[in-house]
């Protein structure tokens, strides 16, 4: 503080020297005054009069010098005495997820409302909370899928993809009137919309001619153009603020990279993020245009990163990049002082809101048990017709999407029974499944059929499997599938010439997972979606080379057609996928892409104790932990 005084006081004295300066400026300018220009030379004579006159102007200056010294002495210490004192920085941690799936206001942010996709009860529908009463509201509500909403520049609208028509299209809604209007009539995918800050237009994806692009059209759905024509996947676009640049997602350089286009410079496409080894995805623009943020890392493992974007160059500064957490789908609040994001934990998705100018200043916005997906922000909060229409949208009593009915459990012998599977034929075991989870993989059975066209579970690998089944070399015999709460896919349609079954590998932490697609038997665009991922060729480990050693490699390119995400719908119905054993680069039985179970939270031996005596347990597999003799 020292120093700043001694500062201050020199600002006080040059202050002292400059009015000291301007006041002999002012007597040299009244003498001359006073004085002739034809008596330059000659001796000065005063009369009285003139020499009070300059007294008067002197003591004048010297008054207003006095003053204004007066003046800057007490600025300058007014300043200092309310000068704050300097605080360390102490980072904020982040809130703790709430116990229920209620709203909560959030600190963050410039109010509006925050629009959402929301799966519950195996439905997937477009929500909005509103940031000025804090209510969730339902803003469609149909039994096809509507996701991906992206708001009008004045809030009056929402754009969003849906499948109601059995094909993907663009929809807007008018949430005044609530009235529904289809932008697009193309009978391929269209998902993905983004709209443009003039108002002018709506980007979205489109798979068209086997090869998914990003296209914009006109809000009135005419003047439609292709963005990108690359063979490699482009989509998930997001506009720049000025409406004239875009941003999107593109495997064009065999990895998934954060690409710009300049609408007014042709088709030329920089890649922003050029990262071999990482997959970036989802980018979102900060309202200023000075930020760009996307979800970054190994699939399956992503998190939220925001990197400052230079204008001048046209390029993402990775010097200036911050991470923010782990998640996905980011969106900006409209005053870009706040990013959103989802993050799933336990089972749960929760929106978080994160500020830009504060350190580790993490709010939970919503909670909720089913999937949440797509943000959006818009500056304008949803009106009272609004949310008066969407309350009586929202149906009473949630429906389920399936119900598990369990027969009551009997006073003597197991608490539940082994059920059989009709119709289903499995290679191995019998089929049968604990009548805790028979009714959850009936109702998958049923959805995947109808989502992909044929009955892929209708012939499984297996599902109960005896008390005296051996494992394969090395795995653990404690197998889920012998109490009746597991099951195998059917190996044989990977196997084909032209599979029918599609792996994405997925990394998280220190395990390894597999991801299922299951190709559609129809292919007019009426079923599934295009894939977004190149997936693992696991038979290329028999052609040898450096694929032998990795247990398979990615392919090539992204295969064409529509598929559907088996591992989501079974996620949907409480069934999880196995992890790979760590043998499973050179040892099949170890990749376990095959396998699914549904635990409920029991250990191993409780599920054994379900459906067998002890002493059925014990015979097999030794005393029961914790069992008294």
């Amino acid at each position: 503080m020292a120093g700043r005084e001694d500062i201050d006081d020199r600002a006080i004295h040059s202050a002292e020297r400059a009015g000291l300066r301007r006041l002999w400026r002012r007597v040299v300018f009244a003498w001359r005054w006073i004085r002739m220009p034809n008596e330059v030379g000659k001796p000065l004579t005063l009369e009285p009069r003139s020499v009070r006159f300059l007294l008067l102007i002197v003591l004048g200056n010297l008054v207003a010098l006095v003053l204004l010294g007066i003046a800057l002495r007490q600025a300058v210490t007014m300043s200092t005495a309310e000068r704050p004192m300097r605080r360390e920085l102490v980072p904020v941690p982040a809130a703790q997820p709430s116990p229920t799936p209620d709203p909560t206001p959030t600190p963050l942010g410039s109010g509006g409302a925050i629009a959402f996709t929301l799966t519950r009860n195996g439905n997937t529908d477009i929500y909005a909370l509103d940031q000025r009463t804090s209510r969730l509201v339902r803003l469609t509500n149909h039994e096809s899928v509507d996701r991906s909403p992206t708001w009008s520049p004045d809030g009056d609208y929402i754009a969003f993809a849906s499948n109601r028509a059995d094909n993907w299209d663009i929809y807007l809604l008018d949430l005044v009137s609530g009235a529904l209007i289809r932008l697009t009539h193309h009978p391929g995918f269209d998902a993905n919309p983004s709209w443009s800050p003039d108002g002018q237009w709506i980007a979205f994806e489109s798979y068209r001619e086997g090869n998914l692009d990003v296209y914009v059209i006109g809000t009135g759905g005419k003047q439609l153009r292709p963005m990108t024509t690359n063979p490699a996947p482009d989509y998930a676009p997001a506009w720049a603020p000025n409406s004239d640049a875009l941003v999107f997602t593109s495997l064009r350089d065999g990895n998934k990279d954060i690409c710009f286009r300049l609408l007014s410079d042709g088709y030329e496409v920089m890649n922003l993020t050029q990262s071999r080894d990482l997959s970036e995805d989802a980018p979102a623009w900060s309202g200023d245009g000075s930020w760009l943020a996307y979800v970054s890392g190994p699939q399956g493992h992503t998190s939220v990163h925001v990197a400052a974007f230079d204008w001048d160059t046209l390029s993402a500064d990775q010097a200036r990049t911050e991470f923010f957490g782990t998640g996905s789908a980011p969106a900006w609040a409209p005053d870009g002082e706040n990013l959103i994001y989802t993050h799933e934990r336990a089972g749960r998705s929760h929106a978080v809101a994160a500020s830009m100018t504060g350190w580790a200043l993490f709010h939970e916005v919503y909670a909720a048990e089913g999937l949440l997906d797509d943000l959006a922000w818009s500056e304008s909060p949803l009106s009272s017709r609004v949310l008066a229409r969407a309350q009586d949208a929202e149906p009473d009593t949630p429906l389920s999407s399936y119900m598990e009915v369990v027969q009551p459990t009997p006073v003597d012998g197991v608490p539940h029974e082994l059920v059989p599977l009709p119709g289903v034929n499995v290679r191995e075991g019998t089929p049968l499944l604990s009548d805790q989870v028979n009714d959850s993989f009936n109702a998958l059975r049923r959805r995947v059929a109808e989502k992909a066209g044929w009955d892929y579970l209708g012939g499984m690998g297996s599902a109960l499997l005896p008390l005296d089944y051996v494992p394969p070399t090395g795995q653990s015999r404690k197998s889920w599938h012998l109490c009746g709460r597991a099951f195998a896919l059917n190996q044989e349609p990977y196997e084909r010439d032209e599979p029918m079954i599609e792996l994405v590998r997925e990394d998280v932490g220190n395990s390894l997972y597999w991801r299922v697609f299951v190709r559609t038997a129809v292919q007019d665009g009426s079923m599934g979606e295009p894939l977004r991922e190149r997936p693992w060729d696991l038979t290329a480990r028999h052609e040898g080379g450096r694929a032998e050693v990795d247990g398979g490699t990615l392919k090539e390119s992204v295969p064409s057609g529509y598929y559907v995400d088996f591992t989501a719908l079974a996620h949907e119905y409480g069934w999880e996928r196995t992890p790979a054993e760590w043998r499973w680069r050179h040892f099949w039985p170890d990749i376990r892409w095959w396998e699914f179970r549904k635990t409920g939270g029991l250990t191993w031996w409780d599920c054994m104790l379900e459906v067998f005596e002890p002493e059925e347990v014990e015979s097999a597999f030794g005393p029961i932990p914790g069992r008294a003799e």
